[in-house]
């Protein structure tokens, strides 16, 4: 009997080591899905087990769109390897039940440098950009959760912008770690900001 794509994505689940299973469920909590879908509240995910995480995958995403979820947050989270094997897993089973299941190409990871919006030669969004992001930006706590879960803050530093008095200098903080970063981790930053911010990045992107 061939095996569902839910059965997949809780095989995928269950190559990830603890730690990477934290950051999984903390990223697909940060997803903002397409417009029809309702994300996943964060307290079925807390304690949830790998089972309970495939089971909500599909019950709110529905298969397809459950695995294409799936791949984009494990690509998120830096676990490359599961998700292809997961992509050719679903692939396998697509041909084998005749269905006409989509599977996603894999998306180009910042760490190969992806690129992330309108540069400048020589300088990236996030740093031509770097006044009006800092005094811009209304809400902080998703983009530092949005980093942390793809690896660019430690924990300390996690805390160290949360603890500032105010949101800019929370933003002054988080880019005294940035100045730090390669081109693929500045894409990851931008990222975040298109994510939680699009209205700004929209509007940067246009100047």
């Amino acid at each position: 009997m061939a095996k569902s794509l839910k059965d997949l994505i809780e095989e995928a689940l269950e190559d990830l080591e603890e730690e990477s299973l934290k950051k999984f469920k903390r990223k697909l909590n940060e997803v903002q899905p397409e417009a029809g879908y309702n994300r996943i509240p964060r307290g079925k995910l807390e304690k949830a087990d790998r089972m309970d995480i495939a089971d909500h995958i599909v019950s709110y995403y529905l298969q397809q769109y459950g695995l294409s979820i799936t791949l984009q947050v494990l690509e998120a989270i830096n676990e490359k390897g599961v998700a292809e094997s997961l992509r050719t897993n679903a692939a396998a089973a697509d041909g084998a039940s005749g269905s006409t299941v989509s599977v996603p190409p894999p998306t180009r990871s910042s760490r190969e440098g992806a690129g992330a919006g309108p540069r400048p030669a020589g300088q990236h969004f996030v740093d031509q950009h770097r006044q009006q992001i800092i005094s811009r930006t209304t809400l902080v706590e998703p983009i530092i959760d949005h980093l942390l879960s793809a690896g660019l803050l430690t924990d300390e530093q996690y805390e160290r912008v949360g603890t500032r008095d105010t949101i800019q200098n929370k933003m002054r903080e988080l880019y005294s770690f940035e100045r730090g970063w390669g081109e693929g981790d500045k894409d990851e930053f931008y990222r975040a900001l298109e994510t939680h911010n699009p209205p700004l990045v929209r509007d940067l992107e246009r100047q």
